[in-house]
């Protein structure tokens, strides 16, 4: 017999849950969270449920207030930081690929984008995103660093509206762009995967205005209906 895996302690429970709220944006930006309503609805003593929040803080998905916890805001200059960190991050990372990479890396990275590029034309924004994720952290893999890896996917949470909202209508530009990644990964060539890689992000700080003005109208709008 296979042993039956362990329980997820209620923290543990408590904390993703919570979290796969804050990326779909249930909470509203700025909303303070009302520890007893969750504790309530999650069935939960308020110790595991402030021990998910406080990690939940640590990773930069909550902000921790005089009194209690609330969902971060959607602030255009916060974003834009994430944003530059992002960037600086996934240089750094297809830097080191291109410097780390053997042809059997490149050949994996190849297949994913195949079988990425595959994907039904009705795909979810959702799978969309799981799949650029998939991308870059498969670079960040070949990197050979496993702390600008942790941080990167830190990011990519912290990002997640705004991802969604700059992924819809996409699609064929970012495989393409992820294409040319590829191209100069194979080529080992640092510098022109590294320029790539600064076309693929959304860095502009009027790209990201617009980005966080869209994200304010599809959380207001799905807190109304």
């Amino acid at each position: 017999m296979h042993p039956q895996p362990a329980p997820a302690s209620s923290s543990q429970r408590a904390y993703t849950e919570l979290r796969e709220r804050l990326l779909r944006a249930t909470f509203l930006p700025g909303e303070k969270l009302n520890e007893v309503a969750l504790a309530a609805e999650l069935a939960l003593s308020r110790t595991p449920l402030r021990e998910a929040l406080n990690r939940l803080t640590a990773e930069g998905l909550l902000l921790h207030l005089d009194r209690g916890f609330a969902a971060p805001p959607l602030d255009p200059e916060r974003v834009f930081d994430l944003f530059e960190a992002r960037l600086e991050i996934e240089c750094a990372t297809i830097r080191l690929a291109c410097a780390r990479v053997d042809d059997a890396g490149v050949d994996e990275l190849a297949a994913f984008l195949d079988e990425s590029s595959a994907e039904s034309p009705d795909a979810s924004v959702d799978r969309l995103i799981e799949l650029d994720i998939g991308f870059h952290d498969r670079i960040a893999t070949l990197s050979g660093n496993a702390v600008l890896r942790q941080m990167l996917a830190n990011l990519n949470d912290r990002l997640h509206l705004i991802r969604w909202i700059a992924m819809e209508g996409r699609r064929d530009q970012t495989q393409a762009q992820h294409r040319d990644m590829l191209a100069h990964l194979r080529d080992r060539d640092a510098e022109a995967a590294m320029a790539a890689m600064r076309v693929h992000i959304l860095h502009r700080k009027e790209d990201i205005l617009a980005a966080v003005k869209a994200a304010y109208g599809h959380v207001y709008t799905s807190a109304r209906s």
